[in-house]
C-alpha cells in the first residue's frame, strides 16, 4: 500500500469516531435523570452482590479482565434487552437512551473494583499483616515495626483469625474491626477520583477538539442505543449484519452450554482459549493466540495507524527478546541487573513518560488558555467558573492525596514523587485507550505506581526504612486498583458523551464511587467471614510483598546509571518516531506502540488486533468509509452475542451446576 493510501485510510477512519459525536450530540445529547442515577446505584449493589456472592463463591464466573470490564458491560446489555420488553409491555416504564447510558457509565466507573480487579487484593492485604506478624516469623523484627498499622483493620483475633478461617456458627461479624480501614481507603479513593475527573474536565476540550480523540468505548453504546428513543427498538437491532455477527459467537456458546449436560460432546473453544506457539526457548513466552470478541468489537473502532503500532512493536519485542536472552545481556550495576523482560519494560518506561509529555505539550496553547481565565477571569463567566472549579478540585484533591502518603509513612519528598508518577501513568493510559478503544492496554505493573522508577533508577539507599515500607505498601495492588485502573479510563468517555451536563456527571460518578467500594468491599468481607479468605481469596500478594521488602531493606539499591541509559533509549526513540510521525505524512508509527510493545494485553491480544487490523484496512481500501461503517454492526454483535452467552451460562450453571461451574470468560 502507497503512503497516500494509507494516509487515506487514517483519515478515513478518525472522521468517522468524531464526526459520530458531533451527530449524537449536536442532534439530541442523551440526558442523565435522577431516575437513571437510582438505577444506575442500584445495578451496581446488584451487579456487585451476585458477582462476588454468586459467582466468586461457586467460582462461575470471573467479571474483571479489562480496563472495561463484563462488570461493566453485562448489566448494560442486560438493561439493553430489558428495555425492549418495557418498549413492547411497559411503555411508559421504558428508560429513555440517556438513561440506558447513565447507568453504562456509572457501572463502568467501579467496574473494575470488585473480585481481582482490585477488592480481593485489598481485604486480604489488609488482613494479613496480622495474622503474619508473629514472634517467630524471621522477618517479624525487620518489617513489623515500620507497617502502618494505622490504616489496617483490628488486628484482634477475633477480627483476623475468623477472617481467614471463617466465623464460627453464630458468631456476628465483627464490622468494627474493618470499618476504620474502609473509610481510610474510600477517603484516599475518592481523592483519586476526584484529581482523574478533573484532570480529564481539564484536557476534554482539547482531545475531542483539537486532536479528535475517537473515544471507541463510548461510541459503541451510543451505537447500540441509537433510535430506542423514537422506536421500540434500537436501530441496530434492525440490522441483518449485526444479528450475523451475534450468532457467530453466541450459537458457538449456546452448543457449548449444552455439552454441559452431556460432557461427551466435543466443545468449541475458539472464543475463550488462548493458544501459545513455543517457537524458540529464548523467547520466554512463545506466541500467543487469541480471539476475543470484546477486543474485536471495540478497536475495529480503532484508527489504523495506532493499532497498527501496536501490532508492530510487539512484533519487534519477539527478536529483541531473542538476541537479548542468546546473547545472556544484563543491565545494571554489580546485584541489581535486570534481563530481557525488564530491559524492554525499562524501555517502554522512558518511551511512556515521552508520550505523557508529549500528550501535555501538544495541549500547551489549550492549557495556556486555561490558565489565563482562571488567573485573570476573562472570558465567558460559565468557562471562567468551571475552570477555576477544575484546578481547585486538582489542587485539593493532590493534597489530600500526598497528606495522606505521609500519613502512611513516606517522607513529602517521596510521597509527591510517588503520586505524580502514579498519575501520569494512568493520564497516559487513560487518553490512550480514549484514543484506541484498546481496553487491554495495562502499563507495566513495576511502573504503574512509580516502584520501578524509585528502586531501579533513584534507588532506595536514601530512603528510610519507613518510607520504603510505606512505598512498598502504596505500590502493591492495595492502593487504587491493579494495572485494571479504577474509574480513570471511564471518565474520558463519560465526560465527552455527558458534556452538555457536566453536574449530572459529577452526581452520577460520585454516586457510582463510593457505592461501588462500600458494596464490593462488604460483600468480600463478609464471604471471608463465611468461607475462610485463605480458601476463598488466596494470598493477596502478601508474601511477595514481604519477600521484596525485607531484601530491600537489606540489600537497599543505588542510583543506576545503566539502567538511566535504557530508559533514556526508550525516551528518545518515541521522541525520533513521534519527529518523524509529524515531519512525514507517510510516517504512521506511534510511540505508544513502543511504550506498551511488551505489556500483558498486547502480547496476550495482538492476533486480535491482526484480525481487526487487517479487516479494517480491507474494508476501508476496497470499500472505503461505506463499507466502514457497513462493518461496524457486525463487529458490535460479536460484542453483544458474547456478552449474552457469558450471561446465559451463568445463568444455567446457577441453576443445573451450582457446585461445578463451568468459566466461559476469563483473559
Amino acid at each position: 500500500m502507497s503512503g497516500k493510501q494509507h494516509k487515506a485510510a487514517q483519515i478515513h477512519s478518525r472522521p468517522a469516531g468524531s464526526s459520530s459525536f458531533r451527530e449524537e450530540l449536536g442532534a439530541a445529547p442523551p440526558l442523565i435523570t435522577l431516575r437513571a442515577v437510582i438505577l444506575g446505584v442500584l445495578t451496581i449493589g446488584a451487579t456487585f452482590t451476585y458477582i462476588i456472592q454468586i459467582g466468586q463463591r461457586l467460582r462461575i464466573a470471573s467479571f474483571v479482565h479489562s480496563q472495561f470490564p463484563m462488570a461493566a458491560f453485562t448489566p448494560f446489555v442486560l438493561w439493553l434487552f430489558l428495555n425492549l420488553v418495557l418498549k413492547w409491555l411497559w411503555p411508559r416504564l421504558a428508560l429513555r437512551r440517556g438513561e440506558l447510558l447513565t447507568i453504562w457509565a456509572m457501572t463502568w466507573v467501579v467496574g473494575t473494583i470488585p473480585q481481582l480487579g482490585w477488592m480481593t487484593y485489598w481485604t486480604t492485604f489488609m488482613a494479613a499483616p496480622s495474622y503474619f506478624t508473629m514472634p517467630e516469623n524471621p522477618w517479624f523484627q525487620t518489617i513489623s515495626d515500620y507497617l502502618p498499622w494505622h490504616v489496617l483493620p483490628d488486628p484482634s483475633p477475633r477480627v483476623i483469625n475468623a477472617f481467614l478461617y471463617g466465623l464460627s456458627e453464630g458468631a456476628p461479624l465483627p464490622w468494627d474491626g474493618w470499618l476504620g480501614a474502609m473509610g481510610q481507603w474510600l477517603g484516599v479513593s475518592i481523592a483519586m477520583v476526584v484529581f482523574g475527573f478533573c484532570l480529564f474536565a481539564l484536557f476534554q476540550r482539547q482531545w475531542a477538539e483539537v486532536e479528535k480523540l475517537t473515544f471507541p468505548l463510548a461510541q459503541m453504546p451510543l451505537d447500540l442505543t441509537r433510535g430506542f428513543d423514537e422506536r421500540r427498538i434500537p436501530d441496530i437491532f434492525r440490522s441483518r449484519i449485526f444479528w450475523i455477527g451475534f450468532g457467530a459467537v453466541f450459537l458457538p456458546m449456546l452448543y457449548n452450554m449444552g455439552t454441559y449436560f452431556v460432557p461427551d460432546l466435543p466443545q468449541v473453544e475458539l472464543y475463550w482459549k488462548h493458544y501459545n506457539l513455543p517457537i524458540d526457548p529464548h523467547i520466554t513466552r512463545g506466541i500467543w493466540f487469541r480471539v476475543m470478541p470484546l477486543v474485536l468489537a471495540v478497536t475495529y473502532l480503532c484508527p489504523l495507524d495506532i493499532s497498527g503500532s501496536l501490532l508492530v512493536f510487539y512484533l519487534l519485542s519477539l527478536p529483541k527478546q531473542w538476541f537479548i536472552n542468546r546473547l545472556g545481556f544484563s543491565v545494571g550495576a554489580e546485584g541489581q541487573q535486570i534481563g530481557h523482560e525488564y530491559i524492554l519494560h525499562m524501555e517502554s518506561y522512558g518511551a511512556l513518560v515521552f508520550v505523557g509529555l508529549w500528550s501535555i505539550w501538544l495541549a500547551r496553547r489549550h492549557l495556556r488558555e486555561v490558565w489565563f481565565k482562571v488567573r485573570t477571569g476573562e472570558g465567558d463567566r460559565r468557562e471562567v467558573v468551571h475552570y477555576r472549579l477544575v484546578v481547585a478540585g486538582l489542587v485539593l484533591s493532590a493534597v489530600y492525596v500526598v497528606a495522606w502518603l505521609t500519613h502512611l509513612g513516606m517522607g513529602l519528598p517521596l510521597a509527591i514523587g510517588a503520586f505524580l508518577l502514579t498519575t501520569m501513568v494512568y493520564f497516559i493510559t487513560a487518553k490512550l485507550i480514549a484514543a484506541t478503544g484498546f481496553a487491554y492496554l495495562f502499563p507495566n505493573w513495576s511502573h504503574l505506581k512509580g516502584g520501578g522508577f524509585f528502586v531501579d533508577l533513584i534507588g532506595t539507599i536514601h530512603l528510610s526504612p519507613r518510607s520504603l515500607v510505606a512505598l512498598q505498601v502504596f505500590t502493591q495492588d492495595t492502593f487504587f486498583g491493579t494495572f485494571r485502573i479504577p474509574a480513570w479510563p471511564s471518565l474520558a468517555h463519560i465526560l465527552r458523551i455527558f458534556s452538555h451536563q457536566p453536574r449530572w456527571v459529577v452526581v452520577a460518578v460520585f454516586a457510582a464511587f463510593p457505592v461501588g467500594f462500600l458494596v464490593a468491599s462488604g460483600n468480600t468481607i463478609a464471604l471471608a467471614y463465611d468461607e475462610g479468605a485463605s480458601v476463598i481469596l488466596g494470598g493477596g500478594g502478601f508474601r511477595s510483598f514481604v519477600r521484596t521488602t525485607t531484601n530491600l531493606l537489606g540489600n537497599p539499591t543505588v542510583p543506576d546509571l545503566e539502567k538511566w541509559g535504557l530508559w533514556l533509549v526508550g525516551f528518545l526513540e518515541a521522541t525520533v518516531i513521534a519527529f518523524l510521525r509529524a515531519r512525514f505524512h507517510w510516517f504512521s508509527l506511534h510511540p505508544m506502540g513502543l511504550a506498551f510493545q511488551n505489556t500483558f494485553g498486547t502480547w496476550l491480544y495482538w492476533f486480535s488486533l491482526f484480525l481487526v487490523w487487517i479487516a479494517k484496512f480491507t474494508l476501508l481500501r476496497y470499500g472505503g468509509i461505506r463499507a466502514y461503517l457497513a462493518g461496524k454492526p457486525f463487529f458490535y454483535g460479536l460484542a453483544l452475542g458474547y456478552a449474552v452467552g457469558v450471561v446465559l451460562s451463568m445463568g444455567v450453571d446457577l441453576i443445573w451446576f451450582p457446585t461445578q461451574g463451568h468459566r466461559v470468560h476469563g483473559w
